[in-house]
């Protein structure tokens, strides 16, 4: 049987680590509402006509999808449980579906979460800031 051998971390990794896993919570609601902001500011005035037609506002939707169900990770369970409204599960699965099913992602479904899931959030997660 074969031992397993970890790679030895590159310089500073360990430090990195460390400040992105206890950098505070409302940073992470932040880069959410920024992705939030810049999927609206890349789809404004759109139709689905012509999104289905631009790849590159595609993949910025989805590269922003990516950075708020990676935000959502880092979030802690207590925030999380606190804030039952926002279906942080589902953002978390939106992120691994973009990721690991990029080719297969149905742009009618991706269209939908951009115009009717995803607007709904910004005033929860303000909220969750305020308080």
């Amino acid at each position: 049987m074969r031992s397993e051998r970890r790679r030895p971390e590159p310089p500073g990794y360990v430090e990195r680590q460390a400040k992105l896993r206890f950098r505070d919570w409302r940073f992470r609601i932040r880069d959410i509402l920024a992705a939030l902001a810049a999927i609206e500011d890349y789809t404004d005035g759109m139709t689905y006509e012509f999104f289905v037609t631009d790849a590159r506002t595609r993949d910025a939707v989805i590269r922003n999808l990516m950075t708020m169900g990676e935000s959502v990770r880092w979030v802690p369970d207590t925030i999380l449980d606190a804030h039952p409204a926002v279906p942080w599960r589902l953002l978390r699965g939106v992120r691994n579906v973009v990721v690991h099913e990029y080719f297969g992602i149905d742009t009618a479904i991706l269209w939908e979460t951009v115009r009717g899931d995803l607007p709904p959030l910004v005033e929860k997660l303000e909220q969750m800031l305020r308080s």
